[in-house]
């Protein structure tokens, strides 16, 4: 009987953002081990590949492990892989910076290792047709789909071979594998996946990936005193089965086998994030065939990020004349694409605050970059950048940058630019638009008096005369740091109806953002409203050094709900730069609530707080009321 040729691969990725504690605690128990056991088994070779962001980690942190990795590589027991240099999902991001980060890793590998890599890793083997020609254009020989992929574009039993694929003529090598995570009803090692697939597998041929960071999950499993003794034990068994099956890394076995079957592929993924996708919509409901770019319509915060990426990446395409600018501002703008930011990702994902802060930070970054010092003027532009049909107002300034939406006339980003930090970054879920979390200065009205926790579900009560209703600008009143919205809605009470207008001015400053109220009624009849005004702010508790309240600090934690006549609420972070603060013209009553988020059956993850101010107001027939509020970022 010949034997089995196999392949076993394995990708590693942190995303940025984590710790150095993290990244620690998964060097020791993952990279580390499985790399040195795996140095004293010459006889078993495997393909491997490393994100450009953890390598550069590598080698600041552990140089000793990538003198390894080339004395390894050297001697062909290990072949490196190519792909992203930040692991993007690369159907999320634009052509350019697709073929920019796949040669971004290419070349830092070329000039490591001394040898340019001929496969291609994709991330959560995200796939469209159109890769193909983009790999073949970089230099890229062959990548990896999953076995279920296969299937679901081939048919058949689930016994499929390598075969070629094409985009404009351009060809690539797409080799069916089984994830270790993924593919099977729990996380595997090798050695058990060798075992589960031995029986049904007649190719000759079994390709095994798996994420380096689940090594941990799978020695924490078997009870074994270490990592080392836990890959030890599954690499002597590829050893003492060597008669049935022989390792083999994929380079050399296309040199072996020419594939000459081909097969085309629809878009398509790994089976997370196509549920993901799938359910982005309606998740009791999910599609059948969705678009990968589904994804990012599963929450406001993932939406946001994509909008902001591209709205970057545009930026970056109008530079001209200087390249040495333009080749970092790509850089950071790439960095800005790492994948885990953009859905929830086995790690936490969008969920954790760290990775959204780091992916903003880089586009910050990069938007920086492009800015040329002494032509650079602070001033508002109009673009459409979300994609949503409807242009928003956008204030750039020296110190900030703000994103007024038409949509509720609410701040939807507030960039501090010293910090590099999105004040309005929070992540609250399935995106729900009037449950968001992703905005500050929100209209809130009640016909009725709510509740003091309010708070915690400012949308509950909430007649949307303007939160969730797109406002008109009064261009005429425009100036070079302000606008001035306008729209009028109809409160129903007990069968009584009263014609509302809401004005909202506007105004811009170097560090601040001021908002000028004016509420009128249309009516001849006096109305009764509550008007509640939304802020979500991404400050965790950590943090704070304390919650400031008419100059006297409180705890938040025993911060009384509905703490009435307040001019003045300020958030005092243990970094100056970090603080906020609130101004009012007239008293108001506070409802405060932390926001969290967890995930099912997960631990809950700090998120920011949430801020109404509440006023009770009265209106006779064409009567105004006026209020001005300050939020003020910085020292």
């Amino acid at each position: 009987m010949l034997k089995m040729n196999l392949i076993i691969g394995m990708y590693n990725h942190l995303p940025e953002g984590l710790s150095e504690g993290d990244f620690e605690r998964v060097y020791q128990t993952c990279y580390r081990p499985f790399l040195s056991v795996l140095n004293r088994f010459p006889d078993i070779q495997a393909a491997l590949f490393f994100s450009g962001s953890l390598l550069k980690r590598l080698e600041t942190r552990h140089p000793e492990y990538l003198m390894l990795l080339e004395e390894m590589t050297a001697r062909r027991q290990i072949e490196l892989l190519g792909g992203g240099f930040y692991a993007p999902i690369l159907p999320l991001i634009p052509a350019s910076d697709r073929l920019g980060q796949i040669e971004l890793l290419t070349t830092y590998l070329r000039k490591s290792f001394g040898k340019r890599p001929r496969g291609c890793f994709l991330s959560e083997y995200a796939w469209e047709p159109w890769l193909a020609s983009t790999l073949q254009t970089c230099g890229m020989d062959y990548t990896f789909l999953t076995e279920g992929q296969f299937k679901a574009a081939m048919g058949g039993k689930g016994d499929h071979e390598a075969v070629i694929t094409e985009d404009q003529g351009r060809c690539i090598t797409v080799f069916p594998s089984f994830d270790c995570a993924q593919s099977f009803e729990k996380p595997l090692g090798f050695d058990e996946a060798v075992q589960r697939i031995a029986g049904v597998d007649k190719r000759g041929l079994a390709v095994l990936m798996a994420p380096g960071e689940g090594l941990e999950e799978l020695w924490e499993r078997s009870g074994l005193e270490s990592p080392d003794i836990y890959i030890e034990r599954t690499l002597a068994w590829l050893r003492n089965n060597a008669l049935d099956m022989e390792t083999i890394v994929p380079a050399r076995y296309l040199k072996m086998k020419k594939s000459s079957a081909r097969a085309y592929f629809p878009g398509t993924a790994s089976k997370r994030y196509s549920a993901d996708s799938a359910a982005a919509i309606d998740s009791a409901a999910p599609a059948t065939q969705p678009s990968l770019r589904n994804a990012i319509l599963r929450s406001a915060a993932s939406a946001s990020l994509y909008s902001r990426m591209y709205y970057v990446h545009l930026i970056i395409g109008q530079l001209r004349g200087d390249r040495s600018r333009k080749k970092t501002a790509s850089e950071d703008l790439w960095r800005g694409q790492c994948g885990d930011a953009y859905w929830s990702a086995p790690n936490g994902g969008i969920a954790l605050p760290v990775i959204r802060e780091a992916a903003y930070r880089a586009l910050l970054d990069a938007e920086q970059t492009t800015r040329i010092k002494g032509s650079f003027k602070p001033g508002i532009l109009r673009a459409d950048t979300d994609f949503d049909g409807q242009k928003e107002i956008i204030y750039q300034g020296s110190e900030l940058n703000a994103y007024l939406h038409l949509r509720g006339a609410a701040l939807t980003e507030l960039d501090i630019l010293k910090t590099r930090r999105n004040l309005c970054d929070i992540f609250a879920g399935d995106f729900h638009e009037s449950q968001a979390r992703k905005a500050s200065f929100v209209d809130r009205i009640y016909s009725v008096e709510p509740e003091n926790s309010l708070a915690a579900a400012p949308w509950e009560g909430d007649a949307r005369l303007y939160s969730t209703v797109v406002f008109d600008e009064l261009s005429g009143l425009a100036s070079h740091n302000s606008v001035t919205l306008y729209k009028e809605g109809v409160l129903s009470h007990k069968g009584s109806s009263r014609v509302i207008a809401l004005r909202k001015e506007f105004s811009f400053h170097k560090k601040c953002v001021s908002a000028g109220y004016t509420l009128s009624n249309k009516s001849d009849s006096p109305a009764l409203l509550w008007l509640g005004i939304e802020f979500n702010l991404a400050l965790l508790p950590e943090q704070l050094k304390a919650i400031v309240i008419d100059g006297s600090p409180q705890d938040a934690a025993a911060l009384s709900p509905g703490l009435a006549d307040f001019r003045s609420l300020a958030f005092q972070a243990l970094e100056s730069q970090y603080s906020l603060n609130l101004q009012l013209s007239l008293p108001a009553r506070l409802s405060l609530a932390p926001i969290s988020y967890a995930y099912p059956g997960g631990s809950a993850i700090d998120q920011g707080y949430c801020a109404v101010l509440l006023w009770k107001i009265e209106l006779k027939p064409d009567q105004e009321w006026n209020l001005a509020i300050g939020l003020n970022a910085g020292e």
